[in-house]
């Protein structure tokens, strides 16, 4: 944790009741520091392989990448290093920026030797600037930032009937799309959706998750490469131009890392995905085939990250550790470029917050939420099998995958379509605007899913009641029901009401990780107080699996 530095995973829920209401958090106690580690792997990295300002493959005949350039803009931000950052993006904006503002993807013996944009690369270098502009307190790189990926939107991603995905590259327009799923990062698309504003980065998140949940039906490991078509249809490939057998290997390894720091817990749970289909011997083998058998007997420190990545997000706290430390052994005793860089990059993502995704081996996984004026932090589990608290270590993924879209409260004649309750660009989770409109936390578990999913709405409006004016009506045994996206409905059983006090509220009680599905609705209670212009109370309904 970094303190000041820290972005929580989830923030509060601010509601307008006639005017606006102030917003109140209670922090939660923080667990150990894993600060320390992160920069010390960050710093290794930028000590050994940038020379002035340029990240060199000294292993790969001393080139530069914009990869390697993005890689070192990241972990500068994660080693707290607003000068050694400054230096690599000068070099990066004077040697290989185009003047679409993409990167181009390669530079050796002084020139540019491949114009091609990589949009891997270039989303990782914007998501990078825009959280240097703000540890850094710099204007100037979060705007470079936000510009970047609006090039990348314009120029690497397209529609499909899966939804918008991010191409490798301008060059793969033509449908059936070359598709590389390492390129895909949830965190980065939410980091730059907050900071721009632009609803396309969410529907590139839900365009990749839609693409990498149906390779993984189709293949339990994810590719190197895969088409996707415009009529969406998903195929795996063995290259970027679709020939050779398909195989997870060094790209491939880099989405279930990526996937397993998404604050989403649709995400997460596809990293979990990936856990059963690893071999899970000591000995891991760097590239493997679709069926999970070794291509070769040479080891990587990435193959390590990603297993401890699925391990993580699959709630295996201790395994996924122990692969960190054999990332890092394999590093130290044969190292190069990249496997330094995903020693470092997965150390950061995996344990620490400080590239702004939500890192499931973290001890306090926290996030917010309240309604009316309130807001409170909320102890959620990171992900599907959450390790520590009552939560289940070895959980097995959600049934479904798929989000909530209606609520159903027979009891007091709730039937209403939920709708997604995500962070606006000051961090606050946004409100409905409809006071008859419920809404679900999306960066929290979904209903259905082990944990509390959180549920909230209004209680009354400037004109009259609101949505939840009779959610006090509730009384154990009554059922609420969630219909999903894939048809499927989760039913839960009201076990009990509890109205607490904003300035006091009880976080661990009413959010602790549970062992079961849950629901958590919440909504305003208690007296108004004009002098805040708030109620003084929330109401926190408990439900549980039926």
């Amino acid at each position: 944790m970094r303190g000041a530095r820290r972005t929580l995973a989830a923030s509060a829920l601010a509601t307008t009741l006639g005017l606006t209401m102030a917003a109140c958090s209670v922090p939660a106690e923080p667990g150990p520091d894993t600060g320390d580690r992160t920069v010390e792997t960050a710093k290794a990295f930028l000590d050994e392989y940038v020379d002035g300002g340029r990240v060199v493959r000294t292993d790969q005949g001393g080139d530069t990448v914009s990869e390697g350039q993005a890689y070192g803009l990241l972990l500068a931000v994660a080693a707290d290093d607003p000068s050694r950052f400054d230096s690599i993006w000068d070099w990066t904006t004077t040697h290989l920026q185009r003047d679409d503002s993409l990167l181009a993807w390669q530079w050796k013996d002084g020139a540019v030797i491949d114009e091609q944009p990589a949009s891997d690369a270039d989303l990782d270098a914007a998501r990078a600037l825009v959280l240097a502009g703000d540890a850094f307190g710099r204007d100037d790189l979060r705007e470079q930032g936000v510009a970047l990926g609006a090039a990348v939107l314009d120029e690497m991603t397209v529609e499909t009937a899966l939804g918008r995905i991010l191409l490798p590259g301008p060059w793969a327009t033509a449908s059936p799309h070359a598709y590389n799923p390492s390129y895909a990062s949830p965190a980065a698309f939410d980091v730059l959706s907050r900071a721009s504003g632009d609803p396309r980065w969410n529907e590139v998140a839900e365009g990749s998750r839609a693409v990498t949940s149906a390779l993984l039906d189709a293949n339990p490991l994810p590719t190197n490469w895969a088409t996707v078509s415009a009529d969406g249809a998903v195929a795996l490939a063995g290259s970027a131009g679709g020939g050779g057998e398909p195989a997870y290997g060094y790209d491939a390894a880099r989405t279930t890392i990526r996937f397993a720091e998404a604050c989403g817990t649709a995400d997460r749970a596809l990293a979990a995905r990936v856990a059963g289909a690893l071999p899970g011997q000591d000995t891991l083998a760097a590239e493997l085939d679709a069926g999970s058998g070794a291509l070769t007997s040479d080891q990587h420190p990435v193959a390590y990250a990603a297993r401890a990545a699925a391990f993580a997000a699959e709630g295996r706290s201790d395994d996924a550790r122990e692969d960190l430390r054999r990332a890092a052994d394999t590093a130290a005793s044969t190292p190069t470029y990249y496997g330094s860089a995903w020693t470092a990059l997965s150390t950061a993502m995996l344990t620490d917050d400080v590239l702004g995704g939500c890192p499931p081996l973290e001890d306090d996984e926290t996030a917010a939420v309240a309604t009316g004026a309130g807001a409170t932090t909320a102890t959620t589990a990171p992900g599907v099998g959450a390790a520590g608290g009552f939560q289940d270590p070895v959980s097995p993924a959600a049934a479904s995958t798929a989000v909530p879209v209606h609520i159903s409260i027979p009891a007091i004649g709730v039937d209403s379509d939920l709708i997604g309750l995500d962070r606006g660009a000051d961090g606050w989770i946004q409100s409905p605007q409809d006071y008859d409109a419920v809404g679900w936390y999306e960066k929290g578990v979904l209903p259905g899913e082990v944990g509390p999913a959180v549920i909230a709405g209004h209680v009354d409006s400037p004109t009259g009641p609101a949505v939840f004016f009779d959610l006090p009506r509730l009384t154990p045994g009554d059922t609420v029901s969630v219909r999903r996206a894939d048809g499927s409905t989760a039913d839960f059983v009201v076990t009990g009401l509890q109205t607490v006090e904003k300035n006091s509220f009880p976080t661990e009680s009413v959010y602790a990780p549970t062992p079961t599905p849950q629901l958590r609705i919440v909504t305003c209670a208690g007296a108004w107080d004009p002098a805040s212009g708030h109620y003084v109370d929330n109401l926190v309904v408990t439900a549980v699996a039926a």
